[in-house]
């Protein structure tokens, strides 16, 4: 009896062991198909369009006219939780006026921890803040990138680190010939940013580039011109904004020297923006921008279009959905020793 007692009881304790097994495994099995039914690679469209309708009054009310400014469509795949590829297709007018097509966005993306990469015609950062928190691009550029202190895309690579909730550093090294070259001066542009957020609703940002000269040497502007020296081009700039609920208020400072790496031409300026909330559809917002240049020793006129010149927008922001901003707005522009112009406008602005 004893023995055939203990042979029952080893018998109850394998299938009690092959029992608690089989119930591992049915576990360890559903918490990874669980974990595989988390991730579903998925995409997304990327849909941009901003319009307007524009006309001048006093001295500028010959001017007036409906514009598409922007038209932007693409698509956005994320393959795995940590890898995503991004190709968005622009619409837009050309310096001689003719409308055309290109990549403005190419990239892949790749995440670890709080580590970014970004490869290929990548969204750059040196302004990204900036615009951000200006937030009416459907309106006008934000204060580098309407003055050509650089491109929004380019061709290379970007890491951002995040070494805290309040500390971003990203670095950057691209061509700096923006989205329609492929380096055909052979140099590189290098930059470096910092974003700190030390308070909710506080933001401020800094950040440093050098871009390599053509070649050594002087550089001619023009046949019969006098000749300038060739440096290294840099820029800098200093970013400072506060938000919340009811209101926003930022301001910039932005300074490149050498541009087109001359030596001595020097582009220097500000932009002060902010805005407030009226109730959860309308905001009032203001912006005033002043650049300012230097040009080289060896010049004896101010050959830059935009020395002294001033900038100044304000408007009502209504947003009867989501995805869609209408601006009724006037603008003022004037250039140093000239004649101020004022316009009107109605802006729209739809992204997806």
């Amino acid at each position: 009896m004893k023995k055939q007692w203990k042979n029952k009881s080893s018998i109850g304790r394998i299938v009690c062991i092959l029992y608690l097994s089989l119930l591992f495994l049915n576990g360890a099995a559903g918490i990874r198909a669980q974990e595989t039914r988390e991730f579903i690679p998925s995409g997304s469209p990327i849909i941009v369009l901003f319009a307007d309708y524009t006309a001048g009054a006093s001295n500028n009310n010959e001017v007036a006219g409906f514009n598409l400014t922007r038209s932007r469509l693409g698509y956005r795949y994320q393959a795995t939780p940590s890898l995503s590829a991004v190709s968005v297709l622009d619409v837009n007018v050309a310096d001689d006026g003719q409308r055309g097509v290109h990549f403005h966005y190419a990239f892949f993306e790749w995440t670890w921890r709080n580590l970014r990469v970004n490869g290929g015609l990548i969204a750059l950062s040196q302004f990204a803040v900036q615009e951000a928190f200006w937030g009416r691009r459907y309106i006008e550029k934000s204060f580098q990138d309407l003055n050509g202190f650089c491109f929004d895309s380019d061709l290379g690579v970007m890491l951002k680190y995040r070494f805290v909730d309040w500390l971003e550093v990203d670095v950057t090294l691209i061509n700096g010939e923006g989205t329609r070259q492929l380096n055909l001066s052979k140099t590189n542009r290098y930059g470096l940013g910092a974003t700190f957020r030390p308070l909710k609703g506080l933001s401020l940002r800094a950040y440093l580039d050098v871009y390599e000269r053509l070649q050594s040497g002087y550089l001619a502007a023009a046949p019969g011109a006098p000749s300038f020296t060739r440096k290294n081009q840099s820029s800098a700039s200093l970013f400072a904004g506060y938000r919340n609920a009811s209101f926003s208020l930022g301001a910039e400072y932005n300074r490149q020297q050498a541009k087109d790496f001359i030596g001595g031409n020097n582009y220097s300026g500000i932009s002060i923006y902010g805005g407030a909330a009226l109730d959860k559809k309308f905001d009032i917002y203001a912006r005033f921008d002043y650049i300012d240049t230097q040009t080289p020793s060896e010049y004896d006129y101010d050959w830059s279009a935009v020395a002294g010149e001033a900038l100044f927008i304000a408007g009502v922001e209504y947003h009867p959905v989501g995805n869609l901003q209408i601006s009724p707005n006037y603008r003022y522009m004037q250039a140093f020793g000239g004649e101020g112009s004022h316009f009107i406008g109605l802006n729209i602005g739809f992204s997806l």
